[in-house]
């Protein structure tokens, strides 16, 4: 999301605070110490809005709406925002108990739910679900990879995140990233000796092995894709990244006598 030059003066829960127009009020709350709850926001990605668990109540004169932090705009200067209002704090609740409900196995979203008071629900539960829906590992390989090796499938209450026709699919490089944002840990990745492993897409790929030490690091497929799009970096990605840092702490260390020497002429 692109920001103006132009400042806006809004307020949130009663203080005054000045961001670029087009900040997000997450941001804004941020800039302010009020840290607005959330599940599927991450820094790296383009807000998605889904979890809806950063819904604020956002005052406009005498218009009143209900708007997710993550994703809602500033826009001019006489906005008023409410990160816990009555009618939020009810709104929260509920949207809690959904997520609460549908991954009861997932001790991350039972922690969370238990933030906000909330240790059990009346809904039917879901027993052996850990996925918040949250978009996270579906918008990092399509947006930052590049490669959209998984997606969502099914509606409502049978909504899932899946590769496509729950099959191994080439797309998939066996990267990780998806791991690494999954705010629930559903999502798990296992190196072996000579494969590595991610369990929910059916991923199984031969390692890509350290030219130096041996030690397995990334995946063969990574290694091609990302040669045909800079083969520039070819060299600098058959090292492992202990190797390489040790190469780079040699090279500096080399290069630092040479520096003093000429500063002393």
């Amino acid at each position: 999301m692109e920001e103006s030059e132009k400042l806006c003066t809004i307020k949130i829960d009663g203080k005054p605070v000045s961001v670029r127009e087009g900040t997000t009020i997450l941001e804004a709350g941020r800039k302010l110490g009020i840290e607005i709850p959330n599940l599927c926001f991450h820094p790296a990605l383009e807000p998605y809005g889904v979890c809806r668990v950063c819904i604020v109540e956002l005052r406009r004169g005498k218009r009143v709406r209900v708007v997710t932090a993550c994703n809602f705009p500033v826009q001019g200067d006489d906005l008023e925002v409410f990160t816990n209002s009555e009618m939020i704090a009810r709104d929260r609740r509920t949207v809690i108990e959904l997520l609460l409900a549908r991954c009861w196995s997932s001790q991350v979203v039972r922690e969370f739910a238990a933030r906000f008071g909330i240790f059990d629900t009346d809904l039917e539960k879901t027993v052996g679900e850990e996925c918040t829906l949250c978009g996270r590992c579906v918008n990092v390989c399509r947006d930052l990879i590049g490669q959209a090796a998984i997606g969502f499938e099914g509606r409502g209450s049978d909504r899932k995140t899946a590769a496509p026709f729950r099959k191994p699919t080439e797309e998939c490089i066996g990267c990780g990233a998806c791991v690494y944002v999954c705010p629930t840990g559903c999502i798990t990745m296992e190196d072996m000796p000579t494969e590595r492993m991610i369990d929910r897409w059916m991923v199984d790929l031969p390692i890509l092995k350290c030219r130096e030490c041996g030690r397995g690091f990334g995946t063969v497929r990574q290694l091609e894709i990302l040669k045909s799009r800079h083969p520039s970096i070819r060299l600098y990605l058959e090292k492992c990244p202990e190797c390489r840092s040790e190469e780079l702490g040699q090279a500096l260390f080399v290069k630092a006598p040479v520096k003093e020497a000429a500063g002393a002429r």
